[in-house]
């Protein structure tokens, strides 16, 4: 049996998640000072990284957001949206899903970005994925400054299993401390990784401005 030939890395942003912490409020939907949605600075910076591919997965009943992926980029050929239908039964839902589109399309491996971190630059994201090409390693991540790894992460095809198989409102991170140092770090700005998951921090966005380029 032949193996189909690998595609450069992948990427996901997952905006599945229920928003809770900033209810009524929906955080992806936020406004930064230019008027630009958090979902989609966001996934335009993505977008702009070194990747083959990137998937938005949304929960089934949100078609705002939907709607509001499908206005702000049309014809754009790298980008697909999926929906995680079991995305109540928390953030590795949505990252199964990403995971089987990475296997489908037989990605050498998966950046994983979170939609609530609109801050991550292009800059960064392509030294994550320039680490990986470089040394393999099993994951690649931001270094934190704090000894931990944070998002968003590069992960190699060699852990996609054990991505898949994880349950809960949860992503990697277990994953990433039983691999402690086999994690490569890449340095970055403490003030790239901030997420926007609260009331406080929503108003934080709504002051910021979107990067040039």
């Amino acid at each position: 049996m032949v193996t189909p030939p690998q595609i450069g890395p992948l990427a996901i942003v997952l905006a599945a998640g229920r928003s809770s912490r900033t209810a009524p409020a929906h955080k992806l939907l936020a406004r930064d000072a230019q008027g630009v949605p958090m979902l989609v600075r966001t996934t335009a910076t993505v977008l702009a990284s070194a990747v083959s591919t990137v998937v938005v997965i949304l929960p089934p009943d949100r078609p705002d957001l939907f709607s509001l992926i499908h206005d702000a980029f049309p014809d754009t050929p790298r980008l697909e949206v999926r929906i995680a239908q079991d995305a109540r039964d928390g953030l590795s839902a949505s990252l199964r899903v990403g995971v089987q589109v990475a296997q489908a399309e037989h990605a050498s491996a998966l950046l994983v970005c979170l939609g609530d971190m609109p801050l991550v630059s292009v800059a960064l994201l392509n030294a994550l994925l320039r680490d990986h090409a470089h040394f393999k390693a099993p994951a690649t991540a931001p270094d934190r400054g704090d000894g931990k790894p944070g998002n968003p992460v590069v992960w190699d095809a060699a852990q996609f299993a054990a991505l898949a198989a994880v349950q809960g409102d949860q992503g990697g991170r277990a994953i990433l401390r039983a691999l402690g140092p086999a994690v490569h770090r890449v340095l970055a700005r403490a003030d790239e990784l901030v997420d926007f998951d609260t009331p406080e921090r929503l108003a934080a966005y709504a002051r910021s401005a979107q990067a040039p380029g």
